[in-house]
């Protein structure tokens, strides 16, 4: 049997809306360390998570000056945060960036290309939590086939790590259509597409269980 040599078992946006005339700032953005996750949730409420643990603050939100104001006990060296263009969060001395969250992960198909490799991500929101179809698409170019292999799991966000079942992947470069997942030496970029959205396989190539 063909042995797959990238392994990969089977991943929101910043989001500012008007409700009702106020805008919330909402979204999941990591610390420095990659560790520690804060979320900012509509109405001023901030859940910040480490290892398991999460404690809650407030924030308010300037959309004029694009700043947030941090109250309560955060641990974060400044009071205030400044959205960048780039849609993270800087201070004096450090910047949260970007994350991935369960909503956005949920709203969509994530599919990326890399070399021989295309790999696909549908979540969906169920009692046990967020269950991921994956798909790992291998390409042999020698002889023009490919292999499918699918796999189900649940999906759980820690810092910077996207966990499929016990499978820890790193989630870097997160923007409102794409994100890039690591493991190991490994990196692979995922485009958002349509819920559902099926692979589309190379022309020419045969599948294996055929």
């Amino acid at each position: 049997m063909k042995q797959l040599n990238w392994l990969v078992a089977a991943t929101l946006p910043l989001l500012m809306t008007a409700c009702g005339g106020d805008e919330d700032f909402q979204g999941r953005y990591i610390g420095p360390e990659g560790v520690k996750s804060y979320q900012f949730l509509p109405e001023g409420k901030l859940e910040i998570s480490e290892e398991g643990e999460v404690k809650n603050a407030e924030y308010d939100y300037d959309s004029g000056q694009q700043t947030i104001t941090l109250m309560g006990n955060t641990d974060l060296p400044d009071d205030t945060l400044t959205v960048t263009d780039e849609g993270n969060l800087e201070m004096t001395d450090a910047v949260l960036t970007r994350g991935v969250d369960y909503e956005m992960l949920n709203d969509a198909t994530w599919i990326g290309h890399e070399g021989d490799y295309t790999f696909s991500l549908t979540f969906e929101m169920t009692e046990k939590g967020l269950e991921t179809l994956s798909e790992l698409v291998t390409y042999y170019e020698d002889d023009k086939t490919f292999m499918s292999q699918t796999d189900d799991s649940i999906t759980r966000l820690t810092g910077n790590m996207l966990f499929l079942d016990s499978t820890a992947y790193t989630v870097s470069d997160v923007t409102e259509d794409s994100f890039t997942i690591t493991i190991g030496n490994n990196s692979m970029a995922l485009e958002k597409h349509p819920k559902g959205t099926e692979v589309e396989y190379r022309e020419g190539y045969e599948s294996l269980d055929e």
